[in-house]
């Protein structure tokens, strides 16, 4: 019987804790009519206090007279009611809205009324339906899972009574026990992903196996348990190759690639669940396993550009996601004697004569490049980005590449684009800052030094 099986079940998963409050969302469908007779028969069994809330969408013409019903209801069995109204209706994700809004308005009653369980009449159809339009929809293992029977909400718990129920047992009782309940017509339209799995799929499969809704009930609990089990793994990785910061995180391609294939997946995984909650980024399966792909070659430097100028960035040993820094390659100024300039929030410049620096006090402690350059060192010069075909004179016989010198020195894709290129008034490069100067400017002799040029920046 469909009374005893539900109180067994709620004594051997431990739902509910003695002499509890238990707040029972009631739509006035089958599920549910059937939920809060039966809560109501094992009332003195399990010590229950019970109360009904609902949530009238009116959406339908029979919202009123079914609210109206169930009001009554309560009334006759002294159960206390609460219920709302629905107004804010939007024909875009309205399926989804109204569900926020429902648990929402539950959350709320069970704090206001110190009711620390709310029951729901999911089961084991709902059960089978939620998981195939998951796999429908998605495929991810992190949530193939199914509908919990207890787990955490509001301030309290929200548990699910009927879930190893099915649709069939539930009828049953309701013609048995010759409860009245309102069918929404809704559910028999077929526009609806959920009502075309319920109507066109769950059948066939319930004549394949008898047993099949316990195997989803299995499977879920399987799943649940596995990613338990993934989860501490994939933490112990996040926490010992990846570091984020506000802006960016990087992960040690070295140590990533000791790894298992399965623990590549799961911590690459890790790196796309961090960025839609650190980064309100939200990175694609197709994106990450493009990731994985290039990690397995050998090549030092690549992108992969995703949204509102997001990018995964391989330079040489370590992956970035971060944004990409947008280079204004017309920037120029220009210096001279005595003057300095703010590049950019991270970055100053400014050529003085020996012992007349001034240097801003906010900067004082960032990263320094000093140079002292010649007596006969031509005024003013240019900063700029760098441009493709420059080259810079290291000494007599040598002549390089900027882009080369960049690449020898394996400074990451970021920081290239934030290289500064210095040029006399005739464009020949005489520094890339910080990584390079001719030697053409550098003074030999201590005694003869006529400026210095002091480059600071933030890391």
């Amino acid at each position: 019987m469909l009374e005893q099986k539900v109180a067994h079940f709620i004594d051997d998963r431990t739902l509910l804790t003695a002499n509890s409050r238990l707040l029972v969302a009631v739509s006035t469908g089958v599920d549910s009519m059937v939920l809060i007779d039966i809560l109501q028969k094992i009332q003195e069994q399990f010590a229950l206090e019970l109360g009904v809330v609902h949530v009238n969408h009116k959406l339908r013409q029979a919202s009123d007279k079914e609210e109206e019903f169930l009001k009554k209801y309560c009334e006759q069995r002294q159960l206390p009611f609460f219920s709302t109204h629905w107004q804010n209706h939007s024909q875009v994700g309205m399926e989804e809205k109204a569900r926020t809004f429902r648990y929402h308005f539950f959350a709320e009653i069970m704090t206001r009324h110190n009711y620390p369980f709310l029951a729901t009449a999911h089961h084991g159809d709902d059960q089978m339906e939620t998981m195939l339009m998951k796999m429908v929809r998605d495929g991810n293992f992190f949530s193939a899972h199914g509908i919990i029977d207890r787990q955490p909400f509001g301030q309290g718990h929200l548990i699910r009574p009927l879930l190893q129920s099915s649709k069939e047992e539930i009828h049953q009782y309701a013609q048995a026990e010759d409860i009245l309940f309102f069918e929404d017509a809704t559910n028999q339209k077929l526009d609806v992903q959920r009502n075309r799995i319920r109507q066109l799929v769950v059948p066939h499969l319930k004549a394949e196996n008898r047993q099949v809704l316990s195997h989803f009930q299995q499977l879920s609990e399987q799943l649940i348990y596995a990613q338990e089990t993934v989860v501490k793994q994939q933490q112990k990785d996040y926490q010992a190759m990846v570091k984020a910061s506000s802006d960016q995180l990087n992960m040690d391609i070295k140590k990533f690639n000791q790894l298992s294939a399965a623990r590549q997946f799961f911590l690459l995984e890790a790196i796309r669940q961090q960025a839609r909650q650190i980064y309100q980024l939200t990175i694609s399966q197709d994106q990450i396993s493009q990731v994985a792909q290039l990690l397995q070659k050998n090549k030092a430097n690549w992108q992969i550009d995703l949204v509102d100028n997001w990018q995964f960035q391989k330079s040489y040993e370590k992956l970035f996601l971060h944004q990409a820094i947008k280079v204004e390659k017309k920037a120029r100024f220009n210096l001279h004697e005595g003057e300095s300039v703010f590049l950019s929030e991270h970055e100053w410049i400014g050529i003085f004569q020996p012992g007349q620096e001034k240097i801003p006090e906010k900067i004082a402690n960032w990263s320094e490049y000093r140079q002292y350059l010649k007596v006969d060192f031509s005024l003013p010069v240019t900063l700029r980005k760098r441009c493709d075909g420059d080259r810079i004179q290291l000494n007599p016989q040598l002549k390089k590449k900027v882009a080369r010198i960049l690449i020898d020195q394996k400074i990451p894709q970021k920081r290239r684009e934030r290289a500064w290129v210095l040029t006399d008034k005739n464009e020949k490069v005489l520094a890339v800052l910080p990584y390079a100067i001719s030697y053409l400017c550098i003074s030999q002799e201590t005694a003869k030094i006529h400026y210095v040029l002091l480059y600071k920046y933030c890391k």
